[in-house]
């Protein structure tokens, strides 16, 4: 017997799947379209989804759901990420402009980076998953999850210009 019913997972998570799709696909109507297939699913297999493990199998279900939306358009490309839900302090109009060029070009870094790349940076930097939770949602072992995150980090920094030193 399950101890959260449907709606009550989707009140928990449903913003976290909206988010991370958003950050994926870069289109809010996709994302808001994605999100409701992904709760679909969930409601079709929740009998057979562990307890617990709810948002791990809700992620990787949008995760999938997007990955074969770029399949068929054959197009990848990287979402602009802001974490616009953290307060911070107004800028002065001088900050804001190198803020935002600033953005501009690890954006364009990022979009040049292969999707395995881009799906570790958004699960571990931007959305701040654990290892675990990421070896979850991407159903990869913790010793990949790691690897392919420094190797990841290696390629942004040289796709920024930089050369990357391990500290």
């Amino acid at each position: 017997m399950r101890n959260l019913k449907l709606e009550e997972i989707f009140y928990l998570h449903n913003q976290a799947i909206f988010k991370y799709l958003y950050y994926l696909l870069n289109d809010e109507k996709l994302a808001e379209d994605f999100t409701q297939e992904t709760f679909i699913r969930y409601c079709n297999y929740q009998q057979v989804i562990k307890e617990g493990v709810e948002l791990a199998w809700l992620r990787r279900t949008a995760r999938n759901i997007a990955y074969d939306y770029y399949r068929r358009k054959k197009l990848i490309q990287f979402v602009p990420f802001l974490q616009q839900h953290e307060e911070q302090a107004s800028p002065t109009p001088h900050q804001w402009l190198m803020q935002q060029e600033d953005a501009k070009m690890l954006y364009l870094a990022i979009r040049k980076l292969k999707m395995t790349y881009r799906d570790v940076i958004i699960l571990r930097k931007i959305e701040g998953l654990s290892i675990e939770e990421t070896c979850h949602v991407l159903g990869w072992n913790e010793g990949k999850v790691k690897n392919t995150l420094k190797r990841a980090l290696i390629a942004l920094k040289k796709e920024l210009g930089g050369e990357f030193h391990e500290e």
